[in-house]
Parts: structure tokens; C-alpha cells; sequence
């Protein structure tokens, strides 16, 4: 495991926008771990006399709003530090429900095949045909706005992608001698799909769990703007730019910080789920 992981940042490393993927993603923790210290306000302290400020650094500002204030007087650089521990904790959650419910359905379905694999990849095929905003917005509307049934309906909605894809390698794998052999010398069902099979497949589910990563984000992001995900006063960037979009003229600062933010968070999860395609594929690395 420790030569897996070594090959694999060596690889990493010969790739320009993975290497600025993950430099931006501890960034991005160290803000987010550290955001009780680093931010100069509490994200919910309203300042009566501090409406709408503008960035310090622009005409009309204030020295200790850095990135101005929103439209009840809360700190912006404050919001977004601690947004950051909210989005990347949703990009976290979700990314470990569906990578372990995918995983076992997939798993399962490769390796047994018949009735109980034509009943759970008819029901992905199910949900993969619904549009997964959508989807998510659904079932949202059933269980109630909020960040946790939220991460429950992205999680829901990104659940397929991982099913098909340990699906098809569980497929290939279970024919191979060593799962052959395992047979042999009598070993279960659970140990041949788990201990044997699994580990084989994990290349695929790393570069999956990684855009899962952004993607969680990035639709939790959406419900949020909806108002079906965080709930105010909660600091989350969808939620934040849901309550800027009426000042997008007369305030822009209150939309574009935080929609920069989810753009440079989602864009580095890319960039590091693209350098793991590449680096984890032997095809892609005798091409290069």
C-alpha cells in the first residue's frame, strides 16, 4: 500500500493542474481547521452601523471588513472561512455514503450477477435516467429543507455512478486465477467480494470519490441556493449567494466571493480527480 500510494504521487507530480488541485484542497483544510482562529468575526455578529460594505480595498470600505459586509451587517471574510468547513464537510459526508452504499451494491451485483443484479442496476439505470438536481430536489421536498437531508439527497443521487463503475470491474475481476484459487481453498463468498476482489478495484472508485467530492459540493451548493439546503444564519456559500441575489447590481461583492470560492474549490477537486485518471489508467501512462 505504501508503494501504491508513493507510484502514485510520483505520477502526480508530473501533472501541473493536479499538483495545483491539491495545493488549493490543504489550502483549503488549513482554512477550514483553523477558521476559529483565522477569522476576525464571528460569521452570525450583525454590525447595526456596517450594512453592505463594501471590501476594504474599494471606496467606501472599512478596515476591519476585509471583504465587506452582507446586507445585515455580517462579516463576508468570516462567512466564507467558516463556509469552507460546511462545503468541504458536505463534499466529505457525501462522498462517504455513496462510496460505501455504491461500493457494497456494486460489489454484490458484479460478483453474484442474475435476478440480483438486474434488480439493482434496473434501479440505478432508475435513477440515472431522472436529471440528479432534479432528483435531489425531490427528495428534499419529501424529507425537508436542511444541510443533512440535503446530503442525503446528493448522496442518494450520486450513489450509480459508483455501482456502475465497481460493477464493471467486479465483473472482470471475479474470473480472474486468484479469485479462482481463493475458491479452492474454500474461502466465503464475503471474503472472495471484500478481502479479495475489492482491493483490486480501488483505482477506479479513488478517481470517483474525488469528482464525487465536487460534485457533492457543488449540488448541495444548489439546493442551498434553492433554500432547500443550509438554513440561515448557517455560513454555507450556496445559502450565502441565495441572499445576495437581490443586491447582484447595487452590492456584487456579496455574490461573486462566494461563488468564487465554490468555483476554485470545485474546480481543484477536478483538477485532482483528472490527475488521478491519468496517473491510476495504464493505458493513459504508455501513451505519455
Amino acid at each position: 500500500m505504501k508503494i501504491f500510494f508513493s507510484e502514485l504521487f510520483f505520477e502526480l507530480k508530473k501533472n501541473c493542474g493536479a499538483m495545483i488541485g491539491i495545493v488549493f484542497i490543504i489550502f483549503s483544510l488549513f482554512i477550514a481547521f483553523l477558521a476559529p482562529l483565522i477569522a476576525p468575526h464571528n460569521p452570525t455578529e450583525v454590525f447595526a452601523d456596517a450594512l453592505r460594505l463594501p471590501p476594504s480595498f474599494i471606496s467606501g470600505g472599512k478596515a476591519g471588513f476585509f471583504f465587506g459586509t452582507d446586507d445585515i451587517g455580517r462579516d463576508l471574510l468570516s462567512r466564507l472561512i467558516y463556509g469552507s468547513r460546511i462545503s468541504l464537510s458536505v463534499g466529505f459526508s457525501v462522498v462517504v455514503i455513496s462510496l460505501i452504499s455504491g461500493t457494497f451494491l456494486g460489489v454484490v451485483s458484479g460478483y453474484y450477477g442474475g435476478m440480483i443484479d438486474r434488480l439493482i442496476m434496473r434501479l440505478t439505470d432508475l435513477i440515472m435516467s431522472l436529471p440528479s438536481i432534479l432528483f435531489a430536489i425531490v427528495i428534499v421536498a419529501v424529507l425537508g429543507p436542511g444541510i443533512t437531508n440535503a446530503i442525503v439527497a446528493v448522496s442518494v443521487v450520486a450513489v450509480p455512478n459508483f455501482i456502475r463503475i465497481i460493477r464493471a470491474q467486479v465483473m472482470v475481476e471475479k474470473n480472474r486465477q486468484y479469485v479462482q484459487a481463493a475458491k479452492l481453498f474454500g474461502a466465503g463468498n464475503a471474503r472472495i467480494m471484500f478481502i479479495e476482489i475489492l482491493p483490486n478495484c480501488m483505482a477506479p472508485l479513488i478517481v470517483q470519490a474525488s469528482l464525487g467530492f465536487s460534485d457533492g459540493i457543488l449540488n448541495v451548493a444548489a439546493l442551498g441556493f434553492l433554500g432547500l439546503g443550509a438554513q440561515a444564519p448557517m455560513s454555507e456559500w450556496g445559502t450565502m449567494l441565495s441572499d445576495a441575489r437581490s443586491y447582484i447590481e447595487s452590492s456584487p461583492w456579496m455574490v461573486t466571493l462566494p461563488g468564487i470560492c465554490i468555483l476554485l474549490t470545485v474546480l481543484s477537486f477536478n483538477l485532482l480527480g483528472d490527475g488521478l485518471r491519468d496517473a491510476l489508467d495504464p493505458r493513459l501512462k504508455k501513451q505519455n
